[in-house]
């Protein structure tokens, strides 16, 4: 009667009483016994939320991320993602990931490859090396609520970082220096986002150049720049900047003027030339 009461009593108890929850780590490069010599391989077998530790090393290879997961590189400076010039070095598929400990190089050499391409929410990418891209970073169509924070991001071949229609972004404590155009260059509707405690040197175009996005907020940065540090939109777009540091700029703020109003304000006088030429021949 005893072992018939234990039984049935075993199947009342609620069942996540003898679940253990574990996250997996597994190992990429190093000596250990079992790890992975491909991160992506290491990745094709992780766990959701598990942790792809990667040791000190060049691999040469392009990564997809399509689940949420933590890749972290052992020691920045040496441990490289090196894509070969071939396509996205890193492509951030899968929300929720950490992305950190790296550096990224050799994306495809044309638009729109970069060394990281996000095209998901909710990520974390901070403390990486950016470097030798055609972007050092794209944040692709849609890509929002992510994290990019104490990156060094530069001598990328166009931007240090591209955004295509990407909104409610934070990037913070960058350091992006070294670019033909833009240190970052908001594009078509990139709303929303929050640039705070970056520094930008020598973006021989523009440091953050804003165009026809609405809301972004500019603040307690360092612009040391050989052009112009800040374009912002007209005013209509509401973009706020304060508190930012301009030194060393032949343009520190510019804001571009709507091009409807200017083409009608040189229509307007251009109108009122012509009937003052007519009037004084007309007499």
């Amino acid at each position: 009667m005893i072992l018939l009461l234990l039984y049935l009593f075993s199947f009342l108890l609620p069942p996540t009483m003898s679940e253990d929850v574990t996250t997996q780590t597994i190992y990429v490069g190093g000596n250990g016994a079992g790890n992975f010599t491909r991160i992506q391989d290491a990745l094709d077998n992780i766990t959701v939320d598990g942790t792809v530790y990667v040791f000190p090393g060049t691999y040469h290879e392009t990564l997809r991320i399509t689940q949420p997961i933590h890749l972290l590189g052992k020691d920045t400076k040496g441990t490289i993602i090196d894509g070969d010039n071939e396509n996205y070095v890193v492509t951030l598929v899968a929300d929720n990931v950490t992305l950190s400990g790296f550096t990224i190089t050799h994306s495809k050499m044309m638009f729109p490859f970069a060394g990281v391409y996000v095209t998901s929410n909710h990520n974390t990418i901070s403390q990486n090396i950016l470097t030798d891209n055609f972007y050092g970073m794209q944040l692709g169509y849609s890509a929002s609520y992510n994290l990019i924070i104490n990156n060094t991001i530069h001598h990328n071949g166009r931007c240090g970082i591209y955004f295509n229609h990407a909104s409610f972004n934070t990037l913070r404590g960058n350091i992006v220096f070294d670019h033909p155009v833009n240190g970052f260059g908001l594009y078509e509707f990139s709303n929303n986002n929050r640039i705070m405690n970056n520094t930008f040197s020598d973006n021989r175009d523009t440091g953050v150049n804003i165009r026809e996005s609405y809301d972004n907020i500019i603040t307690n940065n360092i612009f040391v720049q050989g052009h112009i540090a800040l374009h912002k939109p007209p005013p209509e777009y509401h973009t706020v900047e304060h508190d930012n540091l301009f030194t060393d700029n032949v343009v520190s703020l510019e804001e571009e003027r709507d091009a409807f109003v200017v083409t009608v304000v040189v229509f307007d006088i251009s109108v009122f030339i012509v009937f003052l030429v007519f009037r004084k021949v007309s007499r």
